[in-house]
């Protein structure tokens, strides 16, 4: 009996070892939340409401993207040979930080999503990082050119930016004023946010050591419903440049206000204000004439673009798949197209279906085909080594209502993001 005893323990203790390896091995490659062999949830937050409401298009496109996935391929086939139908959802924060930490908390708890897109801000992005964070959710190609959702990767490992760092595009808009006027004086009016505050820091680092002096800079609070105020203390200056690192409600403002006023220096906007629609249009054909910008993303209403591949199943896609909010002439929208598609590319490329292994694909991606990027301009990320996806940028004239490029494709930044402005 004692024997036979004995010889039970020790099948009991290897039969329990085997279940521990096996059910290890199980865990490893259980599927995260929002992940099963049929479906993957991907979750959204922008502004349909508030001062930046029309932002809500980026969002938009994404829906339309994944719908077409869907409607075309049945689904994206991601990397471990499983086909799954993207389920996306997005909510409205109002441009709003507490509001962005509810929509979070409603997409990992209630809804379940594997990931979220965005959110669109730099304010609202920040508000919710901790939070993703601490719960593994991967938070990619946040709406904004922090460069801190991209260099932080070590304390904020599951987020990750998308577009152009502010600190490349203040860097770009310094060098563009040197070769215009060497010994010019400028005028900023800015955000007065992470936003606003990089992209003045950017352009006051690159310009150190040159001949350009700051005659004045004014900041504006999102809340606030003018910045006239903010323009005729700038126009005391009488400034050779006005920088405009505004969203687009306030660019169109400052345009006009300017236009009332006897100054004209050189303006510069910032590429989310970059647009026809939002912000030209809205400003009037005097006030827009000229205006300087400089972008990554192919604009929709330029004629040079209508008849490339690009604009062309853009549109087919957009206007097939439509919902409330998406406009297609407005290049913010091109955004969205941009980052659907490499979230398409990402999870192509994800082996395993958990959020870890989504993340790890999201920061070492490239050699992908990007529609509506500027020729010249690629999506390319490599780990902590270059952990920016957009790096080179066009700058563009506002002519007879159409953007023109001028001169080349400045690459000189590819893998050479400027660190972040202080």
């Amino acid at each position: 009996m004692r024997f036979a005893f004995s010889w039970i323990k020790r099948a009991l203790v290897a039969t329990s070892a085997i279940f521990l390896v096996s059910s290890g091995a199980t865990a490893a490659e259980k599927a995260s939340p929002g992940i099963t062999d049929t479906e993957i949830k991907i979750g959204g937050i922008c502004p349909s409401t508030g001062p930046i409401a029309s932002f809500v298009t980026i969002c938009a496109m994404q829906d339309a993207y994944f719908k077409f996935i869907n409607d075309r391929d049945g689904g994206v086939m991601m990397g471990d040979g499983k086909r799954r139908k993207i389920s996306y959802v997005y909510y409205d924060d109002g441009y709003s930080p507490p509001r962005t930490v509810e929509q979070a908390r409603r997409l990992a708890e209630r809804d379940q999503v594997a990931l979220i897109i965005g959110p669109l801000g730099s304010a609202t992005g920040l508000a919710i990082r901790d939070y993703v964070n601490k719960r593994g959710i991967p938070q990619l190609f946040v709406g904004s050119g922090l460069s801190a959702f991209s260099t932080d990767s070590k304390a904020f490992p599951w987020t990750i930016g998308w577009q152009s760092a502010y600190t490349t595009e203040g860097s770009i808009f310094a060098e563009f004023v040197k070769t215009k006027k060497a010994d010019a004086k400028v005028a900023i009016i800015y955000q007065n946010d992470d936003f606003g505050k990089e992209l003045l820091n950017a352009f006051k680092q690159a310009a150190e050591g040159s001949g350009i002096s700051i005659a004045a800079a004014q900041s504006y609070e999102v809340t606030s419903p003018t910045v006239d105020s903010q323009v005729s203390n700038l126009a005391a200056t009488n400034a050779d440049v006005l920088l405009v690192f505004a969203v687009p409600k306030f660019t169109a403002q400052t345009l006009r206000k300017v236009q009332d006023t006897s100054w004209r220096p050189m303006v510069i906007v910032t590429n989310i204000s970059a647009s026809k629609k939002t912000v030209m249009e809205p400003a009037g054909e005097e006030a827009s004439e000229g205006v300087y910008s400089a972008v990554a993303q192919m604009d929709p209403t330029t004629k040079d673009y209508a008849d490339t591949k690009d604009i062309k199943v853009y549109r087919e896609i957009g206007t097939k798949f439509a919902s409330s909010g998406l406009n297609l002439d407005d290049p913010m929208t091109m955004i969205g197209f941009g980052q659907a598609q490499t979230m398409v590319a990402v999870l192509e490329k994800t082996k395993m279906p958990t959020r870890a292994a989504i993340m790890e694909t999201a920061r070492n991606l490239c050699g992908v085909t990007v529609l509506g990027l500027v020729p010249g301009v690629k999506a390319c990320v490599d780990g902590e080594r270059d952990p920016f996806y957009i790096e080179s940028m066009q700058v563009v004239r506002y002519s007879k209502g159409s953007w023109l490029p001028i001169g080349d494709v400045i690459t000189k930044y590819e893998g050479k993001t400027p660190h972040q402005a202080k």
